[in-house]
């Protein structure tokens, strides 16, 4: 029985790669969120999952250490092995009007200094806690795969092309996020891992988006 663990699991692709995943009977799917009991969205694909076959799980990947707690979670459920490992989240602010800012546009260099650490917190490092805390199940999984849900705006040829300046923070974090992944690639193909940086394009989300102006992730 394939098992799936899912960072980032209560809206968007997340959601709708554990819809689908949980399609298959023979799937165990872990989802985590940074508050289960309002991700109501997520509950309700748990609910209606046909196999009963979706756990949902407490983790923020800022907080290093509510990832290990998830892991030790799924270790003791699945005898410490786990398959795939696929990472979605990602900070995207809509709240505070910097999503769709230049590197020129920010009022200050405090104002942007503070956009571009929260954003590396989450789009950088969170892939990072991620990846080392699931690491010691994915050692003792049966396919050894990683997969990161990235984006093309974390690409210098489509962001050149595309003459994109706008979501710099988004941007930027989002390709150190690509180097992430080729690091840990580079680190673990000897062990007969498959690490991934996969990009979905621009995705409707508005159906479960936080705020109404979240229509699309774009790229």
């Amino acid at each position: 029985m394939p098992t799936y663990a899912v960072i980032g699991a209560t809206r968007g692709v997340g959601l709708e790669i554990v819809r689908q995943l949980a399609a298959n009977p023979d799937n165990t799917v872990f989802a985590t969120a940074r508050n289960v009991e309002k991700s109501l969205h997520l509950a309700k694909v748990i609910q209606e999952a046909p196999a009963k076959n979706v756990v949902a799980l407490q983790a923020d990947v800022v907080d290093h250490r509510s990832l290990k707690v998830a892991a030790e979670k799924i270790a003791q459920a699945t005898g410490g092995a786990l398959d795939v490992l696929i990472h979605n989240a990602a900070k995207m602010d809509y709240a505070n009007g910097n999503l769709y800012r230049s590197l020129t546009e920010y009022e200050s260099m405090d104002a942007l200094d503070a956009e571009f650490i929260e954003a590396f917190k989450v789009n950088t490092l969170g892939a990072i806690h991620s990846v080392d805390a699931f690491l010691p199940l994915l050692r003792k999984g049966s396919t050894k795969k990683i997969v990161i849900i990235s984006t093309d705006g974390g690409e210098r040829d489509v962001v050149w092309k595309t003459g994109t300046t706008i979501l710099a923070a988004y941007c930027v974090t989002k390709s150190a996020e690509n180097m992430v992944m080729t690091k840990y690639a580079a680190e673990l193909v000897d062990e007969g891992f498959i690490v991934a940086a996969i990009s979905p394009g621009v995705v409707d989300v508005s159906g479960t988006a936080a705020s109404p102006r979240m229509s699309a992730i774009s790229w």
